[in-house]
């Protein structure tokens, strides 16, 4: 059986720590793992409670791209025995003009 991607851009896993920061700038306690990212978002792991359609700003630290500054919204979650999986679509495709580091 095959199960129908919604994605728009393939996913590369991934396993590098991501920096979540509030709507001040500081930086939200809590460790965020990333999962897999692409050019159009990206799902991480966290013990942090985001709502669907929160809207995110972050940093990315990927060995390919070097430091990548992203923002988006929190259109997935799923809630697990520890933690929660959220899936991100970035506001714009990233690119590695972006990056910086």
């Amino acid at each position: 059986m095959t199960i129908k991607e919604n994605r728009r851009g393939a996913r590369t896993k991934h396993d590098s720590v991501l920096e979540l920061y509030d709507d001040t700038g500081g930086l939200l306690a809590g460790t965020m793992r990333l999962v897999d990212v692409s050019f159009t978002g990206a799902s991480f792991v966290t013990t942090s409670i985001l709502a669907k359609g929160a809207r995110i700003t972050g940093r990315l630290r990927l060995l390919d791209a070097g430091i990548v500054d992203v923002t988006g919204r929190v259109v997935r979650v799923k809630e697990r025995k520890n933690d929660f999986l959220y899936g991100v679509a970035f506001d714009t495709t990233m690119s590695k003009g972006k990056a910086h580091g």
